[in-house]
């Protein structure tokens, strides 16, 4: 663009048009009307005196009749635009009556058209139409400048653009420098090139460009490779890149390379605050997305909050159920011996039953608590099964009427077909319980309690939703009550740990705590809604189980008993602690088992090397020695194939387990355990 069209297109200079017509009325009328306007002009009455005035003065825009007596007006407009392509072209001409006409005139160049005769109103707004959306694209092209200039200057940082299919768009001056590549070589090339050959196989980079997708942004540290096989070790950030409509036409990618040092994180956050301002700034312009930005902002303050709250549980978790593992060891012992007791007493000694019986209540008491413990750190093992939250809420309706009392109304709200979740069935019920006591607690007056179960599909909208679980098909459960409710305060720190709003003595502050770890260890999401004066929701979401088996009920538990049968099968106590394992051995030859012991993984797996008629290995989970249980009974295993495994563990840290889930095949017994729950879970193992 010269200098004279810049500072026009820079200052209040009325715009300078060129008006071309041999016949002398209609050019007087056109200039006329334009004046009016306010523009400039300048006239020409052929083609050729048009081209001179065009190159010596450059005009915003050229309204050119078609026909003139020296050269076709066609023939003028393809020779401006093939000099000066930015100057603008308005052809007007009686003869534009048929689509072939308009066509011809198009083609040529022209930037539109107008048939005469032209009313001085539609002349003025054609011509307006057209600088401004000149100016529209000069303003475009100069957000791209700035945006270029950014990233050319950006001589330490790997700065790539790419489609949707993860090919090379654009390549900074930086990405040369850090890979390697000149931007002609990887130009048009996959990005896939740039990862390992391991993350290429496991997906990588299509799950970066997904995560950005939902998410908004991507951040990673990893081994990228550069030209020549060479490895580098780079932080990097993407982000997705939108269109004029609002759609993600491609990624862009910003990459560090920080093999020699991992320092100026400040910086790199600086850098990229200000690029993400600048093509905050492109996208506002051009898709006037504001609406998404604030939703983006959102997002990220509730993800942040989540993880806090994650971080503030792993933490307390961490502690508490080592705790709750110690005392675990400890009650299977106090558990067992008060319940040997109490069976060894003659019945002519009341007073001796009624302390066991003392001993027995306060010692269980002791292991619900830990087991509350290792709820809320998430290290509780989970059986989870296909389930129907509707049935078993329906199953549970004479529970919870006796529990909550007279004077709480209990409603339940189902969808006619509702999808069925993989959870533990037990777990969840002793969720929905603790629930509806708390509710019943919040109406101590009275009140309704209503359960509603509903299929939350994906994508969409639902009140008080979980954003997280928007992308996939959920099973929403929400226990709502009408009482008193709760300040935020209280909301923001209901599921945390150890906090309670009762008086001393009458709540343990594990309640809400258990339930959230629980509902996080199934892979759902909870929320709590609630005001004071306006009662309370608790909504807990629940992956949807696609591909679900038979929903069956749980079978009853078997009976512990000695039986004949047990005579013959011998059974290898494997546990360190030494009250533990005579306890387990005693209990075992109580049920009429032939038990043999050991302290450590070695001296079981010489046991079982020199003992073929043991049948079944009892071990715990956390032996010394650098051999666990679950190892223990891997070699075990390979050893004697047909041996038969029970393992046992106070928690789930490091264990049997994944993700807190029992392994398919794998028989656990929680610690503490009794004397009848010993012997129904050997029944299991032995008829399993």
């Amino acid at each position: 663009m010269d200098a004279d069209r810049s500072r026009r297109m820079t200052t209040s200079l009325p715009a300078l048009v060129l008006n071309v017509d041999d016949n002398e009325v209609g050019r007087y009328t056109k200039t006329r009307s334009l004046q009016r306007a306010e523009f400039r002009v300048l006239e020409a009455r052929t083609g050729n005196e048009a081209l001179q005035l065009v190159r010596s003065h450059r005009p915003d825009l050229v309204l050119l009749d078609v026909k003139l007596p020296d050269i076709s007006g066609l023939e003028v407009c393809q020779t401006i635009k093939r000099e000066f392509p930015t100057i603008l072209v308005l052809q007007v001409s009686a003869s534009f009556v048929t689509p072939g006409d308009r066509t011809i005139g198009l083609e040529s160049g022209a930037d539109s058209y107008l048939t005469q005769p032209v009313e001085p109103e539609e002349l003025i707004a054609a011509v307006r139409a057209l600088l401004r959306m000149r100016r529209a694209e000069q303003a475009a092209r100069d957000i791209n400048e700035r945006y270029r200039v950014i990233v050319d200057s950006a001589i330490d940082y790997a700065i790539v653009t790419t489609d949707l299919s993860g090919t090379v768009t654009n390549w900074s001056a930086g990405a040369e420098g850090v890979f390697g590549y000149p931007s002609a070589e990887i130009i048009g090339q996959s990005a896939a090139a740039l990862f390992t050959q391991d993350d290429q196989v496991a997906g990588v980079p299509a799950a970066e460009m997904m995560a950005a997708m939902r998410e908004g942004r991507a951040a990673d540290e990893r081994w990228q490779v550069r030209k020549g096989g060479a490895l580098f070790w780079a932080s990097g950030q993407m982000v997705p890149l939108r269109d004029s409509v609002g759609g993600i036409s491609g990624f862009l990618k910003i990459l560090r390379d920080r093999t020699g040092e991992k320092q100026e994180e400040e910086a790199l956050r600086l850098f990229n605050d200000e690029l993400e301002r600048e093509v905050g700034v492109r996208t506002r312009e051009l898709t006037e997305a504001n609406a998404a930005l604030r939703s983006e902002i959102e997002q990220r303050e509730k993800a942040q909050d989540a993880l806090r709250q994650a971080q503030k549980m792993e933490a307390v978790g961490q502690l508490t159920g080592g705790i709750a593992h110690d005392f675990n060891n400890l009650l299977t012992v106090v558990i067992g011996g008060a319940d040997a007791l109490q069976r060894r007493l003659a019945a002519g000694q009341p007073d001796l039953q009624r302390r066991a019986n003392m001993i027995l209540e306060a010692a269980r008491r002791a292991a619900a608590l830990t087991h509350r413990l290792l709820a809320f750190s998430r290290q509780q093992p989970l059986d989870p099964k296909p389930t129907d939250v509707a049935g078993l809420i329906g199953g549970m309706l004479d529970l919870l009427r006796r529990t909550l009392g007279e004077k709480i109304e209990i409603a339940v709200v189902a969808d006619d077909s509702p999808w069925p979740v993989s959870v533990d069935r037990n777990q969840l019920e002793n969720a929905l319980l603790n629930l509806a006591v708390n509710a019943r607690d919040a109406m101590p007056a009275g009140g309704k309690l209503t359960i509603a179960t509903r299929n939350a599909a994906s994508g969409v909208a639902m009140p008080g939703r979980p954003p997280e679980t928007a992308s996939e098909d959920h099973v929403m459960l929400a226990v709502t009550d009408n009482g008193i409710g709760m300040p935020k305060d209280v909301v923001d720190k209901a599921f945390d740990p150890f906090f309670t709003t009762k008086g001393i003595g009458k709540g343990t502050g594990l309640g809400l705590s258990q339930v959230y770890g629980f509902v996080k260890q199934s892979g759902g999401h909870i929320n709590i809604d609630s005001e004071p004066g306006r009662g309370t929701t608790i909504g807990i979401y629940l992956p949807r189980l696609t591909n679900s088996d038979v929903i069956s009920e749980p079978s009853p538990r078997p009976e512990a008993r000695a039986s004949s049968a047990t005579h013959a099968v011998t059974i290898l106590v494997v546990e360190d602690e030494d009250v533990v394992r005579t306890f387990s051995t005693e209990t075992l030859r109580d049920l009429g088992f032939t038990v043999l012991e050991a302290p450590d993984a070695a001296t079981a797996l010489n046991i079982i090397q020199h003992h073929p008629e043991v049948k079944v290995m009892f071990a715990d989970i956390g032996l010394p020695s650098g051999m666990n249980g679950r190892a223990l009974a891997e070699e075990a295993v390979r050893q004697r194939p047909d041996l038969k495994i029970l393992l046992t563990t106070g928690y789930t840290q490091n264990s049997i387990v994944s993700q807190g889930r029992l392994d398919t095949g794998v028989h656990l017994l929680a610690k503490p355990f009794t004397f009848e729950t010993l012997g129904a879970k050997m029944k299991d193992v032995l008829e399993g």
